[in-house]
């Protein structure tokens, strides 16, 4: 349990840092500032931050659809609520109903892309599982077949 664990704090930390550069790249790009050396520690610190209740929330098996739900609501409200602490925190930006509204747009991308990965990083390897598995029964029948 530990092992899966750090594994998914892991991933979600590359896949939400990831997410976040490719955001602050967009961001600064339209805006024309310039990025700090500081930030990109930053972001790496953020990334951490957000991944862990990420990895500690999703990390959950409900046996229930309605507690799914909201676990993810909650999960997806309080990254909404960090992000917006370290906006605050490290300056990035003055906090305003358009700042917030900013960032909650940005949080729903991070949220998809992140969803997203892991979906389709799942997915593939479903498929590999399956086909080895398919692999593995195939060669027992016919061992099977030679033998009788």
């Amino acid at each position: 349990m530990i092992k899966e664990f750090f594994i998914s704090l892991l991933h979600y930390f590359v896949d939400i840092t990831t997410a976040v550069i490719i955001a602050a790249a967009v961001y600064l790009t339209f805006s024309g500032q310039q990025m700090e050396n500081v930030i990109l520690w930053q972001i790496l610190f953020s990334g951490f931050i957000t991944a862990l209740p990420t990895a500690i929330l999703l990390c959950f098996d409900p046996k229930s659809v309605k507690v799914s739900v909201v676990l993810w609501v909650i999960h997806f409200l309080l990254i909404f609520f960090i992000t917006v602490m370290l906006l605050k925190m490290f300056g990035w930006c003055r906090i305003t109903p358009l700042s917030v509204f900013l960032t909650f747009i940005a949080v729903v991308f991070i949220y998809f892309f992140t969803c997203c990965v892991h979906y389709l990083v799942a997915r593939k390897h479903t498929a590999w599982m399956n086909q080895q598995l398919k692999n593995r029964y195939s060669k027992e029948e016919q061992d099977k077949k030679e033998n009788a």
